[in-house]
């Protein structure tokens, strides 16, 4: 959840939180719902390029997370920004390796 401490933070004009990536796990998910209840957000969604697991999916509706298909996410997560975006509703862009601490996930200890 340092991402927001690092970057632009995510305060009570954004809305949304649109996260790219190449694939999206339970873990991930997790991580995301979390911070759409943190940050009191109206939608969170994932844009990824491999299709996720049904289990994936089921956790991702209890979660609030939208998830969207497409070979190039992060011209298409742009792209939906553009077209959600004004100046009264926010729309925050991130990957999704910043969204989803991974790096807990790759300590080898």
């Amino acid at each position: 959840m340092g991402l927001f401490k690092k970057k632009e933070k995510i305060e009570g004009d954004h809305r949304v939180l649109i996260a790219y990536g190449d694939a999206l796990g339970i873990f991930d998910v997790w991580e995301f719902g979390k911070l759409i209840k943190r940050f009191k957000l109206e939608r969170g969604i994932a844009i990824v390029k491999k299709e996720p697991t049904q289990k994936v999916y089921e956790e991702a509706e209890k979660n609030h997370v939208e998830i969207m298909i497409s070979q190039n996410p992060k011209e298409f997560a742009q792209q939906m920004r553009k077209q959600l975006e004004t100046p009264n509703y926010k729309v925050a862009v991130r990957k999704l390796e910043e969204v989803a601490d991974r790096s807990i996930m790759q300590d080898p200890c």
